[in-house]
This record gives structure tokens, sequence and C-alpha cells, in this order.
């Protein structure tokens, strides 16, 4: 198994989301996983079965922050149907992969542009599966389409929206591999969709979703 041996905490993958430490450790405390001795060190293999089980409550957790995402992007020009979308096809790799994603997980050295305060923003991807070392994104229309005004919008490091997008699209195709996690990247024109590029979720979604994934399902 990828990652066999290296340890990870509570704290390391807090961290790494972006989440408060001490109210990770409160859910977890909470969750009352069988495994963890009471008192005990939040601390487990990378990949391991402990480790899913913390990212499982982990991704609960986060779903607060998922929907205040949500609409931040809808105000951002990406609409509430392509967000929906995402988190369909994110359930189709869950169901063919049998894992669950953490969705919109951080890594360290994954970041965006200095904004003007000489900050780097953490920079999410789509699903993670840690048990894999894999990363999926889902591309909208807006990643390989200009979509009009939203597009020429300046961003706080003083390139164009659309500019910005194709920036970290290359960013995390780069940096991924270079720490060792594969990338697979989902586009909408793999699937079948509608004139706005809304998918239409047919049958064949998920044999398309496995193929793709192949390489990946145990």
């Amino acid at each position: 198994m990828r990652f066999q041996g290296q340890l990870i905490t509570a704290v390391d993958m807090a961290i790494a989301s972006g989440m408060d430490p001490k109210r990770f450790r409160a859910a977890l405390r909470a969750a009352s996983l069988a495994w963890h001795p009471n008192n005990g060190r939040w601390q487990v293999v990378r990949g391991s079965d402990e480790h899913q089980d913390m990212e499982r409550v982990m991704a609960q957790l986060g779903g607060a922050s998922v929907r205040l995402r949500s609409t931040s992007q809808a105000a951002n020009g990406t609409s509430e149907v392509a967000i929906r979308d995402e988190q369909y096809v994110l359930d189709l790799c869950d169901a063919v992969l049998g894992l669950k994603a953490v969705r919109q997980h951080c890594f360290e050295f994954l970041t965006g542009d200095l904004d003007r305060r000489g900050y780097r923003k953490p920079l999410p991807v789509d699903g993670f599966y840690p048990a894999l070392g894999l990363v999926v994104e889902y591309h909208e229309r807006q990643h390989r389409e200009r979509v009009g005004f939203f597009d020429d919008k300046p961003m706080v490091s003083g390139v164009p929206r659309g500019e910005q997008r194709r920036r970290y699209d290359e960013r995390r195709a780069d940096l991924l591999p270079r720490h060792g996690y594969s990338l697979v990247v989902l586009n909408v024109d793999e699937f079948a969709h509608d004139r706005a590029k809304r998918l239409l979720r047919t049958h064949q979604d998920q044999a398309i979703v496995s193929r793709r994934l192949a390489s990946f399902i145990g």
C-alpha cells in the first residue's frame, strides 16, 4: 500500500485542510472510533483504515465549509449547477473506487498566488483518496472555455480570473505528481451534457469513470 509506514497526526491533517486542530480532535473524540485508546494520541499510518476513518470524520466536519465554498463560487461565476455536477462526478468516483474522497482537501505545497498582504491561500483539490495517493479533479466548462465577463475580472494577484484558473490548473498538474500523487482530470466533455454544458447524468457516466480510474480499482 502506498505511504505504508508514514505517520500522520490529527494536527497535520487539520492544518493541511485549513481546519482548527482542536475542533477536529473534538470531532474525532465524539465519533468514538473503536480503535482509538482513551486519551491516546491521534496518530495513524497514512493510507490505513484508521486514516480513512479520520478522513471521513474530517469530511463530515467540513460539510459547512463546502456549503460556504459553494456560495462563494456562485458569486464568482461558477453556477450552482456546475457545483452539483462536480459533486455528482465525485460521487461516481467514490462508487467506482469503493472509497470516500476527501472533498476540497488542501496540501501544504499547493497554494495560490500572493495576495496584497503577501499571503498565499491553500489551493484545494476537488477530491483526494489518501489510500490511493490519488487526486481527482472535475473540470467544468470554464476550465476549457472563456466565460465572458467573469474571466475578465481582476484577482488580488493582478491577473484576470480566467488566467488565474489556467495557472492553478497547471500548478496542480505540475506539483501533485512531483510530490508523489496521481492526478486524474475528468472533463465535462467526456460526459453527456446539454448545450449549457450541464451534465445529463446518464447510465453511461459510471462506465466512463470506471474506465478513467481503471488503474486504481483494486
